[in-house]
């Protein structure tokens, strides 16, 4: 990434996530980590600022997100046999990639998606059993661990993408031998 005021900009947002992550902020019984929070209002403000074509369709496919992401840590919590093997964190993980990767159609559309999906999907999924566990916590470094990987993760496919858009796009050379 070259230098710009951009740069700079993430760069200080993600420094202020680091210092961050590891504050909890009690409200009501219920323990927030900063991190989260603050990962929840990066996502809002980037869909408020890419504003996304059709907002009710990418309303929709952020619902069904968070519905999947909440889905599957409840059916690992009441059905542990099948998760034994597979660690229900790479399920949900690989799935809502997936769904991230066939909804959205350009980088940060994608990573607004996840971020948001999986903010809200843990949101929901904590609030769905606080009455199992006496403290609850929304957002643990487990969470966060998975929201930097995800971001990565798309941040890759969005780069191979190009590369092979750029390698497929170049013209033979005239008078270059041909390989078979």
């Amino acid at each position: 990434m070259e230098k710009s005021t951009w740069r700079n900009v993430l760069g200080v947002c993600v420094l202020v996530h680091i210092i961050c992550s590891h504050v909890m902020i009690a409200m009501v019984g219920v323990r927030i980590n900063a991190g989260f929070l603050l990962t929840f209002l990066y996502a809002c403000m980037a869909f408020v600022i890419f504003r996304p074509v059709y907002r009710i369709i990418s309303i929709m496919q952020l619902g069904s997100m968070v519905s999947a992401y909440a889905f599957f840590m409840i059916f690992a919590l009441y059905d542990p046999v099948w998760f034994t093997i597979i660690k229900v964190d790479w399920v949900v993980f690989a799935l809502l990639i997936l769904m991230c990767l066939t909804y959205g159609h350009q980088l940060m559309e994608r990573i607004t998606l996840w971020m948001m999906s999986v903010c809200l999907g843990e949101a929901l999924y904590t609030l769905a059993i606080h009455r199992l566990t006496l403290p609850v916590v929304i957002g643990d470094l487990s969470f966060l661990s998975l929201v930097v990987q995800g971001a990565i993760f798309l941040l890759g496919v969005d780069q191979f993408g190009k590369l092979l858009s750029t390698r497929s796009s170049r013209k033979p050379v005239k008078g270059a031998a041909k390989s078979t």
